[in-house]
């Protein structure tokens, strides 16, 4: 009676997750609770570390990093000298290999290595939903003499190996190949975990094939918006030439409703043009080609004469622009047309959504390494909230022109990548009702 309250005492300790259980060897059936407690433990055990490792891998975005980490990490559950990872096609047909890292530097099967699914063994794993194990694929050879794969994995030094299924929302996308140079690596291994890393990892390399066809989808989306914009910049600049040709008289006079209209189509002409050069600044930020051309500017200089040259776009709202300059500004070194970008950016916005007969404050100051500039305006504010959307690519700040002006809202996202280009930093403030204040920094070298 004393050993069975022992034996219930025991099994309640196992159904609480407590496994350190003691009982004397003479005592067969305590004996065999104690191994069940063992196995029950190793068993948890093992599946702590492969969640942990399959988290881990999870973290990763393309097939390169996910293979890594599965190569990195799970020989603490599974000998091998070789892991290999391979994809069906969309129509199951074809199965390619997408990955592989192997500890001989003797390559046989790689990335360009497909072969037809049907009819090959690997057709069998995915209907039985079962791992394969050879131990000898010295003798599977000499069963199987026209397994392409077998000869080349041997001539790689493996001599067993492990192939596992892999499932996505129960659909079959691949196989995880891992191989060992030993023979009889696989023959004490419990294919109760090679099921579960199979089914962990089908979801992770599905994801990573879906990372990977979204990047390839948006480096051909910037490539037609690069294409699309550059064949949309010549006409854009043929109808300016013929508007030039109209105002300047060489086609007779005009009169008012002719004016009005030559100058309706002049205003959207120039709104189209700002539009394609700014569609074509952002192909070229997101594929990595802007340029930045830095030259010793005095940049003083370089602002005074860019409000010079641009007093009728205030005149036109009645808003003036009081310039704040410190004293002996040093020379700085720029990509003077990027920076006057910049500079043409903030103070078009600050006149956009400023009413009419307000003050605009230009600023310029050297802090330790850094020129500061900021732009500030007596205009309508911005929300917590929407400021929250500026610099973003698209982001609008929720307000409205007090013009008849129009935005893309690429503007400030195309700012934000020139200044950073440059070391520098952007920035804003802004108080509902009050105003704004857009800043970047730019540091002396």
């Amino acid at each position: 009676m004393e050993n069975l309250q022992q034996y219930i005492d025991a099994l309640t300790k196992i159904k609480n997750g407590n496994y350190d259980i003691k009982f004397d060897l003479s005592d067969q059936l305590g004996q065999l609770i104690q191994e069940v407690s063992i196995r029950i433990k190793d068993k948890l055990d093992q599946s702590n570390k492969l969640f942990k490792i399959t988290e881990e891998i999870n973290g990763g975005i393309n097939m390169e990093d996910i293979g890594n980490y599965m190569f990195d990490s799970f020989k603490t559950l599974i000998p091998y000298d070789r892991i290999g990872v391979s994809c069906l096609d969309k129509e199951d047909t074809i199965v390619k290999a997408c990955w592989f890292r192997s500890d001989s530097l003797d390559y046989r099967i790689t990335k360009d290595y497909w072969a037809p699914l049907e009819g090959s063994s690997l057709e069998k794993i995915i209907q039985t939903q079962e791992p394969r194990i050879i131990n000898d694929l010295e003798e599977y050879l000499e069963q199987h003499p026209n397994s392409q794969s077998t000869k080349l994995i041997l001539q790689e030094g493996m001599k067993s190996s492990l192939t596992c299924p892999t499932y996505a929302l129960g659909k079959p996308q691949g196989f995880v190949f891992f191989s060992s140079r030993k023979k009889e690596t696989y023959r004490n291994t419990h294919v109760g975990l090679f099921l579960q890393i199979s089914n962990h990892l089908g979801m992770i390399v599905e994801k990573s094939r879906i990372m990977e066809r979204l990047k390839e989808l948006d480096e051909l989306k910037n490539q037609f918006l690069g294409i699309a914009a550059h064949d949309l910049r010549s006409p854009a600049n043929l109808i300016k030439y013929h508007i030039n040709v109209w105002k300047d008289g060489y086609l007779g006079e005009f009169n008012p409703a002719q004016k009005n209209t030559l100058e309706i189509i002049e205003r959207n002409c120039d709104r189209m043009r700002k539009l394609v050069d700014d569609l074509l600044e952002l192909s070229a930020i997101e594929s990595g080609e802007i340029s930045i051309n830095k030259t010793q500017t005095n940049f003083v200089g370089l602002v005074k004469d860019y409000f010079e040259n641009t007093k009728h776009l205030r005149e036109e709202k009645s808003i003036s622009v009081k310039l704040d300059i410190d004293d002996n500004i040093p020379m700085i070194n720029i990509d003077n047309d990027r920076v006057l970008q910049v500079v043409e950016n903030y103070i078009s916005n600050a006149i956009k959504y400023s009413n009419p007969g307000t003050e605009v404050t230009f600023k310029v100051e050297k802090t330790n390494d850094y020129l500061n500039i900021s732009v500030k305006d007596q205009g309508q504010g911005i929300s917590k909230e929407n400021m929250k959307k500026l610099f973003t690519k698209f982001g609008k700040a929720g307000v409205k022109p007090t013009g008849k002006e129009k935005s893309t809202g690429l503007g400030l996202f195309i700012c934000k990548n020139i200044i950073e280009k440059h070391g520098g930093i952007v920035g804003v403030k802004s108080v509902v009702g009050e105003g704004s204040t857009f800043s970047f920094t730019l540091p002396f070298e």
